[in-house]
């Protein structure tokens, strides 16, 4: 889910599509997934440059991909995210 979602908005980005200006909540992402969504945007618009939209967005694919894996998903980071079965009242 992690790769699909970054490279998804890395795509919606690089098409210059009004959905991209999203927050990171907005868009379903972590803290940690967005991270990750930064620093593959930043590369694929550079490989657009180089090699054009669809090398650019292959490298998303490959760099989302292997990002999120050695990341393990990249899940735990949001401020709000909390384990399944540990849901608790605002303030505690």
């Amino acid at each position: 889910m992690c790769a699909r979602l970054i490279a998804y908005w890395v795509r919606e980005a690089l098409a210059g599509s009004p959905w991209a200006g999203l927050d990171w909540e907005q868009k379903g992402l972590s803290n940690e997934q967005y991270a990750i969504h930064d620093q593959v945007l930043v590369a694929a618009r550079a490989e657009e440059r180089r090699s054009g939209r669809a090398a650019a967005e292959g490298l998303a694919e490959r760099e989302a991909r292997r990002r999120c894996e050695a990341a393990g998903g990249a899940t735990g980071s949001s401020e709000n995210w909390r384990p399944p079965g540990t849901a608790s009242a605002p303030g505690e």
